[in-house]
């Protein structure tokens, strides 16, 4: 599959589907908001009544941005007050239901924007392996789960679409492109931040055998479509070409980056594991003074 073009990673199903079905996500990234709340708080914040800029890489259709928004603008609200503009820029692909995101910003009863004066909520639909925001402009980051999908999928997976199942060249090519894209994201992000900016990620984990818990689950699923198949449901060329773009990492691929003196791209990285089993690593990273 070598001079095959692979699509990149599509956007979640629109329509607010996300919103509906994502509780997993909301659960796993509830366990980085104590890191959120205490980076919110180391952040440097000058006093010239500059606006103070929050990033959510990987917003999707809005609704599990809200606590973790609400939780960083209380902060910032209670060590500057109410006056200072806050900016909190939405980032998804640009083929993401932004309409849904909009709609509920505006009317959900969660939504961290109702009755927050100075709270200006922004969008931009573009891949996170790109530029998204200036440079040194981001005080305060967040990513939860998102930083788990790839640029694009290198490889068609025989007789599986789940990564993690497969083997040789095929899981060498999944292994090199989510180290690859792991350096990017990483790079990117540390030229937006400014100077003592911090960045929360919250990311499904693998162990050190690359199992994440969820290969039965995805077995399953596997040999519904092979049944999809024999119905003629789908075709046996659709079904080869599908694949799912995520790349669960180990606590190695995580902090591989980090190996050689402990920075990357002037970026210094805490990590924190919870003790349940299958729950997502919480890193904070923050970027030094340059």
């Amino acid at each position: 599959m070598k001079d095959e073009q692979m699509p990149d990673s599509g956007a979640m199903e629109g329509g607010g589907a996300y919103n509906k079905n994502a509780q997993l996500p909301a659960v796993g990234g509830a366990f980085a908001l104590p890191h959120l709340q205490a980076a919110a708080r180391r952040i440097a914040l000058d006093p010239d009544g500059e606006p103070i800029v929050i990033a959510d890489y990987g917003s999707s259709q809005g609704r599990n941005s809200f606590s973790p928004m609400r939780i960083a603008i209380e902060v910032v609200r209670a060590r500057l007050g109410s006056d200072r503009p806050i900016f909190v820029y939405h980032k998804d692909l640009p083929t993401n239901d932004f309409n849904t995101l909009f709609e509920v910003l505006d009317k959900d009863p969660q939504s961290y924007a109702l009755n927050a004066p100075n709270v200006f909520p922004c969008a931009i639909g573009r891949s996170f392996y790109e530029s998204v925001l200036p440079p040194k402009h981001v005080h305060l980051g967040w990513c939860s789960y998102a930083a788990m999908w790839m640029s694009r999928i290198p490889t068609r997976i025989p007789g599986h679409f789940f990564a993690p199942r497969s083997t040789g060249a095929v899981r060498a090519a999944f292994d090199q492109r989510g180290a690859q894209d792991w350096k990017r994201f990483l790079s990117l992000r540390a030229g937006e931040l400014r100077p003592s900016g911090r960045l929360v990620i919250a990311v499904p984990t693998a162990n050190d055998d690359g199992l994440s818990g969820g290969e039965d689950l995805m077995d399953h699923a596997n040999a519904t479509l092979a049944e999809m198949v024999d119905e003629g449901a789908i075709t046996v060329d659709e079904r080869a070409r599908m694949a799912l773009g995520v790349w669960t990492r180990r606590k190695r691929d995580l902090l591989a980056p980090f190996v050689r003196d402990g920075e990357f791209r002037d970026l210094k990285v805490n990590i924190a594991r919870q003790t349940c089993s299958r729950m997502p690593h919480g890193q904070t990273i923050s970027r030094t003074e340059s």
